[in-house]
């Protein structure tokens, strides 16, 4: 029997099969790949991936270097001479925590000295004066109070008309992003919590922090954190105190039962700090002021912190968070007085306010994040700012 000879091309007739089989099952044959080119595949992926990783890595440490070693450039130059200053305050503040109490000084320095010359001032719980760290954490909290308001001479700065701030970059050079959120000049006395913010970025956590971080972008965080620092906070802090004469500390210890609870928090509004609890609660206090250009303790006291609220009109505050506001301004105040009066200034003077009645006297300038401006107008609420 004569063999069938197939008509046409082999390869032709291979692809006709092949098309005709695609129609009729829907699925066409795929030739089968190399395992080289699969091999090779994973190769050049890993190749680029490891090349990818080494750039990124290295341009990221380049950038940490730059950035650390800009951190270094300022505490040998614009920090230098606040490094020296933060130390010695530590340790002043250490010295007035100590325990036992060694007694009242006799003071050394008039009255009117420490009220108008240019000075810093520092208040904290006593508790956060153990360590360097818990120090350094409060001091950033430190703000003007009813003490500053009842002791030192100044004068009341124009907030309803100062540029409205967020951060210490929003204000123009010269100005401060003050306690209630405006761009002010630094008002006597010269908060320190400035300064120890500024110092932050001195601190071996924040390198720590640096080291840390794993992208660019997080990088770019802390970058713009210490050009925020150069431009805004180290300007003003060596201004000031480059001026100051008198730095004085406040340790305010816990009353004898103990923290008093903390008041419930309205929504939306932040929770009482362990620093407003004691204040608004009858408590000891040490007081110390030191001379920054001698470098010697020119004032050493403990003292009540312990004063009686007045309101003065026909509204009278019910809500607890304004009236422990104002006992915070009224037990402040009654330390300012005896501070006054120990130093040689008697509560019979003229211009001594009467610690029973701080409403109109007690409280002007002194902001306090407690109580709001609305009650302060009717009330004399020194801390609605």
């Amino acid at each position: 029997m004569k063999e069938r000879k197939e008509r046409g091309l082999p390869t032709l007739n291979q692809a006709r099969a092949s098309r005709h089989r695609q129609l009729v099952l829907g699925r066409t044959k795929v030739p089968a790949t190399s395992p080289q080119f699969w091999l090779w595949t994973v190769v050049v992926f890993a190749a680029f991936s490891g090349i990818y990783w080494w750039v990124s890595e290295s341009k990221l440490a380049s950038g940490k270097s730059a950035t650390l070693a800009k951190q270094r450039a300022l505490g040998q130059t614009a920090l230098a001479e606040l490094i020296p200053l933060r130390d010695r305050v530590e340790g002043w503040t250490a010295e007035l925590a100590a325990e036992p109490w060694p007694g009242d000084m006799a003071p050394r320095v008039k009255l009117t000295d420490v009220q108008r010359e240019p000075g810093v001032y520092l208040r904290l719980r006593s508790e956060h004066a153990r360590s360097r760290e818990t120090l350094r954490r409060a001091a950033a909290r430190s703000l003007h109070d009813g003490f500053t308001a009842c002791f030192f001479e100044q004068s009341r700065p124009l907030v309803a008309d100062a540029p409205a701030c967020k951060e210490q970059v929003d204000c123009e050079p010269g100005l401060i992003c003050s306690e209630w959120d405006r761009c002010l000049k630094p008002v006597q006395p010269y908060n320190l919590r400035l300064t120890f913010r500024a110092m932050r970025v001195l601190s071996n956590e924040w390198s720590d922090e640096v080291n840390q971080v794993s992208s660019d972008f997080g990088l770019r965080v802390y970058d713009l954190d210490l050009d925020r620092t150069i431009r805004g906070d180290v300007p003003i802090a060596a201004e000031v105190l480059e001026r100051a004469r008198y730095v004085t500390i406040v340790l305010d210890e816990d009353p004898p039962g103990g923290l008093p609870a903390a008041l419930e928090a309205a929504p939306g509004e932040r929770q009482e700090s362990e620093e407003e609890r004691v204040q608004r609660a009858a408590h000891p206090a040490r007081v110390g002021v030191w001379d920054l250009k001698q470098r010697e303790r020119v004032v050493f006291l403990r003292a009540q912190a312990s004063g009686a609220f007045v309101p003065v009109g026909a509204r009278v505050v019910t809500d607890p968070q304004n009236v422990a506001a104002q006992q915070r301004q009224a037990n402040s105040c009654s330390l300012a007085l005896a501070v006054k009066e120990h130093l040689g200034r008697g509560s019979a003077g003229a211009d001594v306010p009467d610690a029973g009645a701080p409403a109109s006297d007690a409280g002007d300038g002194a902001p306090d994040a407690g109580a709001a401006a609305k009650d302060s107008t009717t009330n004399g609420d020194a801390g609605a700012n």
